[in-house]
């Protein structure tokens, strides 16, 4: 098979006479095979972050939540806004959820006394029969039951692991807002403490479930008991809720049903008694931040890429210069000067191919292998390199599209040609005459 003049031509100026291949001619290929998994390794591995996020959100969120208006911070009769809700298509659960104080017993102190351990968490007291219609903490269980009665509890593996709580492992909830009741502030700035009215006890539970919902915040600060009790913890009448919570069909077009739901809990009222807040609207900050970084992201990582066009330049430069008598040559029998522009673009496009095609296979390798390799760097680094405290998530997230590898390779492709032009118009442009009086 016989190749075209300019595109043999492109190959044989690659390779050099004495070797198989030139070191200047692998240098220049792996400045676009770095920049091309580098720009594939990052671009994956921050979709996979806002896709993770976003499932184990809509896992343990609900997709939306009904709160009372006008200044009320419980809803006296959930059950209405339950049926309001079910009779539009949404599974629907009353929840009551606030701060409290945990309070920990450990026996077996090296001093000899108990030591009690006092850790700020969210309590959730919600309905076990129906919560499974809202969020996917039932199918999160690891240990114990789901069906909680009074007296008994859920925690998350983390928290149940950093304070070693087992399955009927007792602790106390306190309520802040109940210990507070009684300091007050004066008019005139003092603080008074007053006798409380009755004695307060804080509510005792057992583990009786251990859940993981693969998102680190949850899994380390929010525990389950039923909704009563949750009401006599911090003071609410029974059968009361702070909110309701609904899982929707399409959480990804909520709008239309958002306004016809609240249409339906406020008619043409000025005052709403009751606002409407969709998981969208709860975690906008964090799906706007994660966006803005993966665009930024994506956008310095384009300038790996840029730099590794330098270097294919600078190879091109050097052949031209090194070849200047076989172009004057080339030019003196009738080759064309467009012809002449190609050999070189064509060295351009054959090194953006090779080095596309190389950083492909390598960041999907290390994607592949990204959980090994954060292992391994941990290891030899000392700490943990993907600490989930601080990204919310327990594993390293990747997420990649057939799409993805096009635009990337796209990408490569235009960067690499374009740094192949300036020294194919300055091969072009060369004099026969002058090119073979050349000493080189």
């Amino acid at each position: 098979m016989h190749l075209p003049l300019d595109l043999f031509l492109a190959l044989r100026y690659l390779r050099p006479k004495r070797t198989f291949v030139s070191l200047i001619t692998l240098l220049s290929i792996l400045g676009p095979t770095l920049g091309v998994a580098i720009l594939l390794i990052v671009n994956s591995i921050m979709a996979g972050f806002g896709r993770d996020i976003q499932e184990n959100i809509m896992n343990w969120q609900a997709h939306l939540h009904v709160f009372p208006a006008m200044g009320s911070i419980t809803i006296q009769d959930p059950n209405k806004i339950k049926d309001i809700l079910e009779a539009n298509g949404v599974k629907a659960s009353p929840l009551i959820q606030d701060s409290a104080l945990i309070q920990i017993r450990y026996k077996s102190h090296p001093s000899g006394k108990d030591e009690n351990i006092i850790q700020p968490k969210v309590v959730y007291g919600i309905d076990p029969e129906t919560e499974p219609n809202v969020t996917g903490v039932k199918d999160a269980l690891l240990y114990g039951k789901f069906d909680i009665e009074e007296g008994e509890a859920l925690v998350g593996d983390r928290f149940a692991r950093s304070m070693g709580l087992t399955i009927g492992t007792t602790i106390l909830i306190h309520s802040p807002a109940r210990l507070t009741q009684s300091v007050k502030w004066e008019k005139d700035g003092q603080v008074k403490v007053k006798q409380p009215d009755e004695v307060y006890f804080p509510e005792q539970v057992k583990i009786a479930g251990i859940f993981s919902m693969g998102f680190a915040d949850f899994d380390e600060n929010v525990i389950f008991v039923r909704r009563d009790q949750a009401a006599d913890l911090l003071g609410l009448d029974w059968g009361s809720a702070t909110s309701v919570q609904g899982k929707v069909a399409e959480p990804m077009q909520m709008d239309a049903l958002v306004a016809k739901l609240n249409e339906q809990l406020n008619g043409n009222s000025f005052f709403n008694m009751y606002r409407i807040v969709t998981w969208k609207e709860r975690n906008q900050m964090l799906f706007s931040t994660l966006q803005v970084e993966q665009k930024l992201m994506a956008f310095l990582m384009t300038f790996i890429l840029l730099v590794a066009s330098f270097s294919i330049a600078a190879t091109l430069i050097t052949v031209v210069v090194q070849k200047t008598r076989e172009i004057g040559t080339l030019k003196a029998v009738g080759i064309s000067s467009w012809m002449v522009a190609r050999i070189f673009i064509f060295q351009g496009a054959i090194i953006g191919c090779i080095g596309t095609t190389l950083g492909i296979v390598l960041g999907l390798t290390v994607l592949h292998y990204r959980d090994s390799i954060a292992t391994l760097l941990s290891a030899i680094l000392g700490h943990d390199v993907f600490p989930a405290e601080l990204y919310h998530l327990n594993r390293l997230p990747a997420l990649w599209t057939a799409s993805d590898l096009v635009s990337v390779s796209i990408l490569s492709m235009l960067i690499c040609i374009s740094s192949a032009l300036i020294p194919a118009l300055f091969a072009s442009a060369l004099p026969p005459a002058k090119s073979l009086q050349d000493n080189n």
